[in-house]
């Protein structure tokens, strides 16, 4: 049975116990999660006391069940409730989804995660725009988000071959990043898994598109790459700083998915397994990095000064970056690796296309190790305190680098759970060897995450050997020297401390390089602007007074303007699709 907006599923029957047994336990554990989320503690009683507990352990059960499903390559439909089915890219997702909500708790976020999870879950695009624009909507709050994130959804009421269809996704690709790099904490991840995912189902059924369409996804994807890369290493904020590098990641995995769905490059399967290992160990040490960022802004790092701390938060970052044999680092590998084989199986100026795409991808990747250098850096300070944290207060950052560093590892186990997370030629049947090692469907290329860590410790024991051995370090402090009628003097650094609380050397810089120039500042002043820049001062006034009136009625009627936009969305995509 094949829907519209790319949602296609293969109907197993009512019989399959396998399935039935997945669907209704996620059913159930959902429906439990959003009581769980919204009863107040007065009815709850006794309970009450034990709800985080029991939102985590019932997000578990979701995660245990979708990655069951996902790898017994579970897909159908209830037949006697026909609303919800499973298939390939739900299932993984699924299970990503459950590690953000274990890490968001109780209250909208909460919601936000299950309904998020039932659009997943929901066979008709209806159903998926409601669910997921609702959730949309819980993360905006108030503001000017609350009216345009609904929007994002828009893609999925239309038909996937219309000539809507990419302006759309566009559209969706930029809010979608606009929404991720405002939120605070693992609640960033959410947006950015609903865009991907429908991203993915409609250009699974779209197809290799032509030139300029392609040239706009990419566009957009690298404008929003971009944008939360520039917030990461300019946010003086841990979560902001944090929040940028998840838009980054976004943008980044957005560029990836392009082009191993709509691009005629040769090497396009290889980025398919760029995508599939960047949902992997990069997304799970991420939250673990939001988590950090948003318990350090709470409680300013209590309990984040003690040894075991700093060890796992460093551990998480790591896991983030671009350093061997980490995940980032397997996702850029995979990423060049595609290159290669797009630039052998191309002609010369496709080639040169796919050289320089893949250049701007590792680009994209060096920067944001950067980012994740500015984030160690605000994190662990030079000098611990505050004795050490109770195992409660570090146990998601222990889940987070644990589960990270498994699936940096040993990727074989992800690339063959997630194998359907982006459409393409499955995987040959895995054997104990390919569980160590990032292999390619028809290519001899791999990497052995493993050994790759073996020759960097194998390396740093070398270093260590030949100090112990020779007495020489290779990285010496380096000495002052002095003229002669100086030497015994007291040293004077001759300058005061700086009380500024930069990240990195040369922040400062950078920072006044990007501020605002004095040309505007200067516009900005109603005393040397005259009477025009006056009036135009009190008609801005009056226009933004009116659109808060607007966006507060837009927020008070927001499930009416949803539905609205849902029927507008299937008459415009009878009348503008073939």
């Amino acid at each position: 049975m094949v829907l519209s907006a790319g949602f296609v599923f293969t109907v197993l029957g009512p019989g399959s116990i396998l399935l039935s047994s997945v669907l209704c336990g996620l059913l159930l554990v959902l429906v439990a999660l959003g009581v769980f989320a919204v009863v107040p503690d007065r009815i709850l009683r006794g309970v009450a006391f034990w709800r985080a507990e029991v939102l985590v352990s019932l997000w578990a059960m979701a995660g245990v069940l979708a990655l069951t499903g996902a790898s017994f390559r579970v897909e159908g439909e209830l037949g006697w409730f026909p609303v919800f089915g499973a298939d390939g890219p739900s299932l993984p997702m699924l299970a990503i989804l459950a590690c953000v909500g274990a890490l968001v708790g109780r209250g909208r976020a909460g919601v936000a995660c299950v309904l998020a999870c039932l659009g997943v879950l929901a066979l008709s695009p209806l159903v998926f725009g409601l669910f997921t624009g609702t959730a949309l909507v819980l993360l905006a709050g108030r503001g000017k988000r609350g009216l345009c994130l609904p929007f994002a959804v828009l893609p999925a009421c239309i038909p996937a071959d219309s000539t809507l269809s990419v302006p759309l996704l566009g559209v969706m690709v930029l809010l979608i990043g606009w929404a991720v790099s405002v939120q605070r904490g693992p609640l960033a991840v959410l947006p950015a898994c609903i865009g991907l995912f429908l991203l993915g189902r409609l250009l699974a059924e779209v197809g290799e598109l032509p030139l300029f369409p392609q040239a706009v996804l990419l566009l957009c994807g690298g404008v929003v790459a971009c944008a939360g890369l520039v917030q990461a290493m300019r946010s003086p904020q841990g979560t902001s700083l944090v929040a940028g590098l998840a838009a980054g990641w976004y943008g980044m995995l957005v560029f990836a998915l392009v082009l191993a769905l709509s691009s005629p490059l040769g090497g396009a399967d290889t980025f398919r397994t760029t995508v599939i290992l960047g949902m992997g160990a990069p997304v799970v040490a991420l939250l673990g990095a939001l988590w950090l960022a948003r318990r350090w802004e709470q409680e300013e790092g209590a309990g984040l000064h003690a040894l075991s701390a700093r060890w796992l938060a460093g551990v998480v970052l790591a896991q983030c970056s671009a350093l061997p044999p980490c995940g980032g680092f397997s996702v850029l590998w995979a990423a060049l690796a595609g290159g290669n084989y797009s630039v052998e199986a191309t002609q010369p100026v496709m080639a040169l296309l796919a050289v320089v795409l893949v250049v701007f991808f590792v680009g994209l990747g060096v920067v944001f190790s950067a980012g994740l250098l500015r984030a160690a850096v605000l994190f662990l300070p030079a000098s611990g305190g505050g004795g050490e944290a109770t195992p409660a207060m570090v146990l998601p950052l222990w889940v987070c680098a644990v589960l990270a560093s498994v699936l940096a590892f040993l990727p074989g186990i992800w690339l063959f759970v997630a194998d359907h997370l982006v459409v393409g030629p499955p995987l040959p049947p895995t054997t104990w060897h390919d569980v160590t090692t990032v292999h390619f469907v028809g290519h001899v290329a791999r990497l052995t995450p493993l050994l790759v860590l073996l020759g960097v410790a194998l390396a740093l024991l070398g270093v260590g050997l030949l100090v112990r051995l020779f007495g020489f370090a290779p990285f010496a402090p380096p000495t002052r020297t002095v003229a002669v009628w100086r030497q015994g003097a007291p040293v004077w650094s001759g300058a005061e401390t700086s009380t500024e609380d930069d990240g990195l050397p040369l922040w400062s810089a950078w920072s006044n390089l990007f501020s605002t120039p004095v040309v505007a500042t200067v516009l900005r002043r109603p005393e040397r602007g005259g009477a025009l820049l006056r009036r135009g001062t009190v008609l801005w006034r009056y226009a933004r007074r009116c659109l808060f009136v607007s966006v507060g009625w837009c927020e008070a009627q927001g499930m009416v303007l949803i539905l609205v936009l849902m029927g507008v969305g299937l008459l415009a995509g009878l009348f503008v699709g073939k």
